[in-house]
């Protein structure tokens, strides 16, 4: 079963945009271990911190690689 994240990514889809070594960043500013993000990413478990840590380390890292293109462009 596919769990929805927002209204168009599913866990899986979010784990394909987090680079190597990110689940450790993820888990420090959630609050938990790395083994619980790949619990969590792995849908074997359930954590609000982790979903909102996950989508922010996301977010910033797709609002950085906007920022490298458009001082390229």
């Amino acid at each position: 079963m596919q769990i929805k994240l927002n209204k168009n990514m599913t866990r899986k889809e979010l784990k394909e945009k987090i680079p190597y070594g990110y689940i450790k960043l993820i888990a420090i500013k959630a609050g938990v271990s790395p083994h619980s993000v790949s619990l969590f990413l792995s849908e074997k478990t359930n954590s609000t911190k982790v979903e909102l840590a996950a989508l922010e380390v996301v977010s910033d890292l797709e609002q950085k690689k906007r920022t490298f293109i458009d001082q390229i462009v």
